[in-house]
């Protein structure tokens, strides 16, 4: 099969391009050159069978200044390749973003494809938008379209905040986090590209929306423990009573470091599993441990 991959220089982008390669004939697209003045990303699109669509600003902000950036990256992007595509024929695998449910999840409640969604930042507002056109495009044209939304993506090469729990626990430092019960889902850059292969070759993901994670939630406790075991290092875990950690976030003024660390968000899959008959192919303690030995090998 002929797939075309937008962000193939990211993260996702460097894991999924030579896993792909294994089975397609796989070629890129440099976002940057999609504009009406070159014309030469019109006919990639149009030579490809599929597009898995990467590219986007990744950066999750706050500030409502930032709506502009992220409408013209994340959601008219899309719209631009979305239109090429419908003039042929073919299929978008477009990698959202589960954070579209919004910032936390119930407890005992993982969110379901069907749930309402809520634009808590300027990046959530625009994934929707994009996923909203998609939804339009399919419905006027032969375009067909999978949407994906990934929680916490990791492993090798990972950065931002995994990349900072595997600094805290090689440095040893005493971490307030020993009282977090709370449950959230992750996934596996290796799990999530196989996710997309399949989405990209199988009938049934056509105009469908999907959950993906290593369908194992951990606490960030268990996830620190799991890290410091990889790594033959204890985690550190101090026990602070929740309420303490909250207010000091707050005094800080970085309420979304507790949200982040204490609070869950969890994520359904089992529409995914049934649908298109999948299973993360490795394990969250696989997947922990293949990261960490990159973290050790001093390529990070």
């Amino acid at each position: 099969m002929k797939i075309l991959v937008t962000g193939a220089t990211g993260f996702i982008g460097s894991h999924l391009v030579p896993f792909l390669k294994n089975h397609h004939e796989v070629s890129t697209l440099n976002a940057r050159e999609v504009k009406a003045t070159n014309r030469a990303w019109q006919s990639q699109v149009d030579a490809c069978e599929v597009l898995v669509h990467l590219a986007g600003r990744a950066h999750v902000s706050s500030n409502s200044s930032d709506l502009d950036m992220y409408k013209a990256i994340n959601t008219d992007l899309t719209e631009t390749l979305a239109n090429q595509m419908s003039l042929t024929g073919k299929h978008m695998v477009f990698v959202s973003t589960s954070v579209v449910y919004g910032n936390q999840s119930r407890e005992g409640k993982p969110f379901i494809v069907n749930d309402q969604l809520h634009a808590a930042s300027p990046y959530a507002s625009s994934k929707i938008a994009a996923e909203d056109v998609l939804q339009k495009i399919s419905s006027q044209n032969r375009f067909t379209f999978t949407i994906i939304r990934p929680p916490l993506v990791y492993g090798p090469e990972v950065k931002a905040n995994f990349l900072s729990m595997m600094k805290w626990i090689d440095s040893g430092v005493p971490l307030p986090l020993g009282s977090a019960r709370n449950l959230r889902s992750f996934v596996s850059v290796r799990n999530l590209a196989d996710l997309i292969q399949n989405c990209a070759t199988n009938t049934a993901a056509k105009n469908q929306v999907f959950n993906v994670s290593d369908d194992h939630d951990v606490s960030t406790t268990e996830l620190l423990k799991t890290i410091g075991a990889a790594m033959n290092k204890p985690a550190r875990l101090i026990k602070v009573p929740l309420s303490v950690l909250k207010l000091g976030s707050q005094i800080i003024g970085k309420p979304r470091a507790y949200d982040g660390l204490c609070g869950s968000f969890q994520l359904d899959i089992s529409q995914t599993r049934q649908k298109l008959d999948w299973r993360p192919p490795f394990s969250l303690q696989e997947e922990i441990a293949a990261t960490v030995a990159w973290y050790q090998s001093g390529k990070k």
